[in-house]
């Protein structure tokens, strides 16, 4: 005689299984460790690297990639140059929208020098030649975090000329002249730290904008909350940037975006040498 389970001990049956398939996933994730080898996608296989002495920096490989028609026209190219962290200028914040998803927006900073050179750093999700980027993996550990050093015209004219993406360049209000070397060297020692001690990328908790956040926190009198929801629908992050008085201009965000909006300029620009100059020929109003 065949004896039957109970309904309510196959459904205790099946719900043990299930917490205990994702006890293991939870334990999996918490010990996974991210790597620094992989077949990584060409603009992140090669990392940066930042050499101090007094007040010069070397910074190694800054990525200064050129492209064809194409986003897939792709010329890789890199140079090591030495910045006087004493001569920083200006710092610029620059904002990206994603065309395709209105809430969300890639971010970074650029370090505008006395001599005409600009610096940015990128803070990005390390992708391998398999993988396309996505919010819900990027919730898990899956992309090792890395930050780029690059030249602006790069990064910049990639976003704006072929993928014809939205891209504002806003400047930053410093509280203190000494906060652009303080901010640059800050975001240059995490950059060095991380091929030493290498972290994960997080959707929420380590994206490009909250990663920018975490530097700005150390130095600015009011400090942003890391639960702010723009940190993480991060096409809103320029206001709150704006809100926390972080961006040198007084008009509401609406008005500053119109002003600081440089993709239209960018594509009649096109690829010259003073690129970075010439896209800040912003109106004066």
């Amino acid at each position: 005689m065949i004896k039957l389970i109970p309904k309510n001990k196959i459904f205790r049956r099946i719900l043990w299984v299930i917490l205990g398939l994702l006890s293991l996933l939870t334990i999996w994730q918490i010990f996974k460790q991210p790597s620094l080898t992989g077949d990584w996608q060409v603009q992140l296989a090669i990392p940066s690297t930042a050499e101090f002495n007094g007040d010069l920096v070397t910074v190694r490989n800054v990525r200064n990639f050129r492209y064809g028609n194409k986003e897939e026209d792709t010329y890789p190219g890199y140079y090591d140059r030495t910045y006087n962290l004493n001569e920083i200028k200006k710092v610029w914040y620059t904002a990206e929208p994603f065309n395709e998803n209105k809430v969300a927006a890639h971010t970074f900073l650029s370090f505008e020098f006395n001599n005409g050179d600009f610096l940015a750093i990128t803070i990005e999700a390390r992708k391998t030649k398999d993988q396309v980027y996505s919010i819900y993996k990027g919730m898990a550990r899956t992309y090792p975090l890395i930050y780029i050093a690059a030249d602006e015209r790069d990064i910049t004219l990639l976003r704006a000329n072929l993928r014809k993406d939205s891209v504002y360049i806003y400047p930053v209000k410093l509280s203190k002249p000494e906060n652009g070397r303080l901010l640059l060297t800050d975001m240059l020692e995490r950059m060095n730290d991380l091929l030493a001690h290498p972290k994960w990328y997080n959707t929420f908790w380590a994206n490009c904008t909250s990663s920018i956040v975490y530097h700005v926190n150390k130095l600015a009198p009011k400090k942003i909350s890391m639960l702010s929801w723009q940190l993480w629908l991060t096409a809103s992050a320029d206001e709150l940037a704006l809100k926390h008085g972080l961006l040198d201009t007084n008009p509401p965000i609406d008005q500053a975006r119109e002003k600081y909006f440089i993709t239209k300029r960018s594509i009649t620009t096109g690829d010259v040498a003073d690129y970075s100059r010439l896209i800040r020929q912003f109106d004066s109003k």
